[in-house]
């Protein structure tokens, strides 16, 4: 899933069993320009995992610190004006962090070059798949949602189909270019599938690509991950009992 660059610096080591949100998570890292790791927190501000080129103890802790500034604003302006993203810029570098359900978060650290916009088909597309992942609901709102999406192209760039698994799936016409709302480095499509469903492509920096439709409905995990699988000391309930809580590390 994760797309490494020429020049790029190496993962540091980890303190704990590589999991499955330590994939997705450093998937976000390589999709996010000047991103430089990117953590799963609880409600608590306590990492489920991360991924990233920092180590294990910095992503925790500014992890947790923006986890709560989330939290304070929300409790501040109340649940109806509750923000869903915050990002903050230092001398340093930048911050941000976005809300996901049942009190979970996903932190981003930034370096000094790095946008605190511009991220949000990256945001989008990753929350869909922890979603599919945990079980979640799938993410809903008055703003557009993203899928992640590997696109052939014909020798002069244009979407030719969409690939799954190394093969060609599901073939697409370029109904023409677009250009509102993009970025630096943006390209955008509108295309049609074969079924006959309409939309967006958007090729972002580092060749990533994202779609505001798919062909078909998205398929879900058999089974959903469960947050505590990760490593570390488990929070699982006793028997008898049920939850859906990420364990924490």
């Amino acid at each position: 899933m994760t797309r490494s660059s020429k020049g790029a610096r190496p993962a540091a080591p980890r303190e704990q069993i590589e999991s499955r949100f330590s994939v997705i998570l450093a998937d976000l890292v390589a999709r996010v320009p000047g991103a430089r790791a990117a953590a799963l927190v609880d409600h608590q501000g306590e990492t489920v995992d991360y991924a990233g080129r920092l180590d294990a103890f910095s992503v925790r802790v500014a992890a947790a610190h923006m986890r709560i500034v989330l939290q304070d604003v929300a409790q501040r302006e109340g649940q109806a004006h509750a923000p869903t993203s915050i990002a903050v810029r230092t001398t340093r570098g930048g911050f941000a962090v976005y809300a996901l359900p049942e009190g979970y978060a996903v932190a981003l650290i930034l370096s000094h070059r790095g946008r605190l916009t511009g991220h949000v088909r990256a945001i989008s597309a990753i929350t869909r798949i922890l979603a599919d992942e945990v079980g979640w609901p799938a993410p809903a709102g008055r703003e557009a949602q993203w899928y992640a999406v590997e696109v052939v192209s014909d020798a002069l760039g244009r979407p030719r189909g969409l690939r799954a698994r190394g093969e060609l799936v599901e073939p697409l016409d370029a109904i023409g270019r677009f250009e509102t709302g993009l970025g630096w480095r943006q390209r955008g499509w509108r295309v049609r599938f074969s079924s006959g469903v309409e939309a967006m492509l958007v090729r972002e920096p580092g060749g990533f690509w994202y779609a505001d439709e798919t062909p078909t409905p998205p398929d879900s995990p058999e089974k959903p991950s469960d947050l505590r699988r990760s490593g570390g000391r488990s929070d699982r309930p006793n028997k008898g009992q049920t939850s859906s809580r990420p364990e924490r590390h």
